[in-house]
């Protein structure tokens, strides 16, 4: 895959802190990466440094093989920055504020007419067109600050919390939103507090704390590392003894234990589920229940950002 996002070594410090400490990564085009951490843990001087608003102390950043310092201006004409503020102008309509930012950005007239269209149809605006900007919906102001980004055909979409202070409704559209962006091809990178979000959303992963990076990629892979599956499951008559000197033996099953009225079965790696059935019946147990759950994202989190402060 092409990488379309290129971090080498980079690091930023203010006097004596040191906010990015030696970061290297890299995003493949096209895809959604979620960047995570606590307050402080760098995200935002990442962000920064890629949107071409503060230069590295050293290292190299570079977005689709343009350097983000001496080829800032080149930079700034692919990618368009979300902010969390509101970057439009209220007493603006909807078209009108599209119509601003296509200017700056030296869009042809007629491309704006047809880009604004095809954005606010995209981004169920359109109905807004003559509405101005300071009487929109919470939603609606995050979806009119994506559009205002968007109207250049931006290559890269950086995203800095988009989700903050919208309702779950709102929120639940807004990734409905991200996601549409993302299929049109737009390369998008999104910090959030939000784990379901970055969970739901997101391709890749990273997570920081304290300018560094703690751990790197994908959901599904990083929530396995994580910890253990386990599930506890009761059966009739209930012979639990038995069951778990049998179950102890196989390989893949981490330790057993006798809870209350059910057995508890930690699993190390992914056993099908019919294998421990099976046991239970050869017992001669019917099962009636069995309960399932496994690591979260933020347990990911939790862990990542509690080893880095040790």
């Amino acid at each position: 895959m092409e990488q379309i996002i290129e971090v080498r070594s980079l690091s930023k410090s203010y006097g004596d802190f040191t906010a990015l400490f030696d970061v290297s990564l890299d995003i493949e085009k096209g895809t959604i990466f979620g960047l995570l951490g606590p307050n402080g843990a760098g995200k935002s001087t990442l962000i920064r440094v890629l949107s071409c608003q503060s230069r590295p102390t050293s290292g190299h950043a570079f977005i689709a093989g343009l350097d983000v310092v001496s080829q800032k201006k080149d930079v700034l004409s692919i990618i368009g920055v979300v902010p969390q503020e509101n970057s439009f102008y209220e007493d603006l309509t909807v078209n009108e504020n599209l119509t601003y930012f296509g200017s700056l950005y030296r869009v042809p007239g007629p491309e704006i007419k047809e880009r604004s269209s095809n954005i606010l149809s995209m981004l169920k605006l359109d109905e807004k067109t003559d509405s101005r900007g300071g009487t929109l919906s919470g939603g609606m102001k995050t979806r009119l600050n994506i559009a205002c980004a968007l109207v250049h055909k931006p290559r890269v979409l950086i995203l800095d919390e988009p989700s903050v202070g919208l309702d779950p409704v709102s929120r639940q559209a807004l990734w409905d939103t991200i996601r549409e962006v993302n299929r049109e091809g737009t390369t998008i990178l999104i910090t959030t507090h939000y784990m379901q979000e970055a969970d739901a959303l997101c391709d890749r992963i990273l997570i920081m704390n304290r300018g560094k990076i703690v751990v790197e990629g994908k959901p599904g892979e990083l929530k396995e590392a994580a910890g253990e599956k386990v599930l506890q499951i009761t059966s009739s008559p209930g012979n639990y003894g038995i069951i778990k000197s049998s179950l102890e033996h196989i390989q893949a099953i981490r330790s057993c234990s006798i809870s209350d009225t059910a057995l508890k079965i930690t699993l190390g790696e992914e056993l099908p589920a019919q294998d421990i059935f099976d046991v239970f019946k050869s017992h001669g147990e019917k099962i009636n229940s069995v309960e399932s759950s496994s690591p979260s994202l933020e347990d990911v989190f939790i862990h990542a950002a509690g080893e880095a402060w040790h």
